[in-house]
């Protein structure tokens, strides 16, 4: 009796700090699960030992990682609240001898199949508190297939923000551009810094929002943000040397705007240096 409810509470926490976890990176603006971050962090960081190739599949591999942990979690927590009625509590078809299959792993396989929505229906629970819960969990699992699916999708617009921003950077520092800054009629790089700045702010708020996205390394260089920072310092640094009060103005609002993305990736990713300098050349060592 102690061994059934002892079960049935751990299970409970299980399933609970499971879906924590789903809200806190799903739903929640800015928190993340201390499980999420680890998973992420870690395989970034162990793929980082066995070169480029495994370091460029760090990010979907950690994605996909997640959605499986988040998976096993429910499993789990859902098979100890099950196995203290197996298997008084459920009917099996003929043929079936549940006496031929452990306890644990029969309250395991229902907790998947119900997971999953798939109800083959060789096991139907009989015991009232199982007939109750196992809808319940049917509808978690559907909760988080289309969550989990829906979030890797929504990381793809993000990185496709971020490698915008860095090739219009790029194209940028091609032509030249910080170096002609004066000699330009100061309308036309006006505009221009201040849609570098909102573009930066933009990635910004991507990384705060959806930090996961920071582990997808760019596959070639002109799309690298990384490599694309220093353009964003060159222009800031020959705009606050103009004449021109507007240029200026925008120039100081782009420096503003590259120094809290130097913050973020300082303060949440780790990028390591004193200066700012420092901290974006540590940033493209790690999207190299």
């Amino acid at each position: 009796m102690i061994w059934d409810v002892v079960c049935t509470i751990v299970g409970a926490a299980i399933v609970i700090y499971g879906l924590s976890e789903i809200f806190l990176t799903l739903v929640h603006p800015h928190a993340r699960g201390r499980l999420t971050r680890g998973i992420v962090a870690g395989i970034w960081s162990l793929t980082a030992r066995f070169g480029r190739r495994a370091r460029a599949a760090s990010g979907p591999l950690a994605a996909i990682t997640v959605v499986l942990a988040w998976a096993a979690i429910q499993a789990i927590g859902w098979a100890l609240i099950y196995l203290p009625h197996v298997p008084e509590g459920f009917l099996y078809s003929d043929g079936m001898d549940p006496a031929g299959y452990p306890d644990v792993l029969e309250a395991l396989y229902f907790s998947m199949v119900s997971l999953s929505t798939l109800g083959f229906g060789e096991v139907v629970p009989t015991d009232p508190v199982v007939r109750l819960l196992s809808p319940l969990q049917a509808l978690t699992g559907f909760a988080l297939l289309t969550g989990g699916a829906t979030w890797l999708l929504q990381l793809f617009p993000t990185l496709a923000r971020r490698r915008s921003t860095a090739l219009y950077l790029t194209l940028l520092g091609r032509a030249h551009y910080a170096e002609q800054l004066g000699a330009l009629d100061p309308v036309g790089p006006s505009a221009v810094l201040h849609t570098v700045a909102q573009q930066i702010a933009s990635v910004r708020v991507d990384l705060s929002q959806s930090p996961e996205s920071y582990y997808f390394r760019e596959g070639e260089a002109p799309t690298s943000l990384g490599h694309a920072l220093p353009v964003v310092a060159a222009l800031a640094d020959a705009a606050a040397q103009s004449p021109h009060a507007d240029l200026r103005i925008a120039g100081s609002i782009l420096d503003d705007a590259l120094e809290d993305l130097v913050g973020c990736l300082r303060d949440n990713f780790g990028a390591e240096g004193e200066s700012r300098a420092d901290v974006m050349e540590s940033f493209a060592r790690d999207h190299s």
